[in-house]
C-alpha cells in the first residue's frame, strides 16, 4: 500500500470517527435536555414576593379505592399532598406560614385548614397540641392525611366544621390561625359574615396572652377588618403586607391579641 492510499483510508476513518462521536454528542445532548425537561416540566414555581417557595407538582395516581388522583406540593422544602375539592396552598397561604410565629409547647387552632399547611409547621415547630378545622369534610381528611404522612397524628387533630362549632368550648389555645377566603370584589361581599362571626367568637377560645394571624389580601378591606377587630374588644398589634402584583393580590397577615387598657402617659 503507498503511501497516499493510507492517507486516504487513515483519512476515511478519522472523518466516519468523528461524525459518529458528533451524532453520539449529540443524541446524548437530546436525552439530556429530555430528561431535565421531564424533571422539571411537572413542577410549576409559583412567583411571588414572600421568602417561602411554594411548587405545584403533577397529580398522581392513588391505590385504589382511590381513584381520584392527588396534587404534589411543596411548601417551604416540605412535600404535601391535595386532594380533589380541595383547595391548593396558594400565595397567601405561605405569606401568612412565613409571618406566623409559634413557641415551643403553645396550644394552636388552624381555622380554615385545607390541606393543612399551617397545621404541619405548626406541629413542626413544636406545638404542644393543634387543633385544625376546616367546613369541608374532604379537607378535613386531607389535613389527617397530610398530618400522618409527616407522623404528626398524635399532636394534630383534624376536624370537620364550621369556624369553632366542632371545637370544645372548654379549650382555649395560644394561638389561632386563621385561614379562610375573603371579600375580593362587589359578587363576594357576602364573605364577610363569615369573618364577622369570626371575630365575635374568637375571644371564648383564646387564651389572655394569647395572639391571632389573620390574612386577608387586599388593602382595601383593611378598613373593615380594622372595625370587625376593635368592635369584639381585640386590637391589632402588627400588620405585615406585600404586594403581589402578578396576582392581583396584596397579602396581609395580621397579629391580633386581646384588647388593652390605654396608658395615659404622666404629664
Amino acid at each position: 500500500m503507498d503511501s497516499l492510499t493510507f492517507a486516504l483510508i487513515h483519512a476515511d476513518k478519522s472523518e466516519t470517527w468523528t461524525m459518529n462521536f458528533n451524532r453520539f454528542f449529540k443524541i446524548s445532548l437530546l436525552f439530556c435536555l429530555i430528561a431535565v425537561f421531564n424533571l422539571h416540566a411537572a413542577e410549576i414555581r409559583i412567583i411571588h414576593p414572600g421568602s417561602l417557595e411554594l411548587v405545584y407538582g403533577d397529580l398522581i395516581n392513588r391505590p385504589p379505592p382511590l381513584s381520584s388522583p392527588i396534587r404534589k406540593v411543596r411548601a417551604n422544602g416540605e412535600i404535601f399532598y391535595v386532594f380533589p375539592d380541595v383547595v391548593s396552598p396558594s400565595i397567601q397561604s405561605v405569606f401568612l406560614l412565613e409571618h406566623t410565629k409559634i413557641a415551643a409547647g403553645e396550644s394552636v387552632l388552624d381555622i380554615g385548614s385545607g390541606c393543612g399547611i399551617q397545621a404541619v409547621f405548626a406541629a413542626k415547630n413544636k406545638a404542644k397540641r393543634v387543633v385544625a378545622t376546616d367546613l369541608s369534610s374532604a379537607a378535613a381528611a386531607n389535613t389527617a392525611y397530610n398530618a400522618a404522612g409527616h407522623n404528626l397524628s398524635n399532636i394534630i387533630e383534624s376536624l370537620q366544621g364550621d369556624l369553632f362549632s366542632s371545637v370544645n368550648k372548654q379549650e382555649k389555645f395560644d394561638v389561632i390561625i386563621f385561614n379562610i377566603d375573603y371579600p375580593w370584589n362587589q359578587e363576594t361581599q357576602g364573605l364577610w359574615k363569615v369573618h364577622e362571626r369570626f371575630f365575635r367568637e374568637v375571644k371564648t377560645y383564646l387564651n389572655p396572652n394569647g395572639r391571632i394571624y389573620y390574612q386577608a389580601g387586599l388593602v382595601d378591606n383593611v378598613a373593615k377588618i380594622n372595625s370587625m377587630v376593635k368592635a369584639n374588644g381585640l386590637m391589632i398589634m402588627k400588620m405585615n403586607m406585600v404586594n403581589a402584583f402578578t396576582h392581583d393580590r396584596e397579602p396581609i397577615v395580621f397579629h391580633i391579641e386581646h384588647e388593652r387598657a390605654k396608658v395615659t402617659p404622666n404629664p
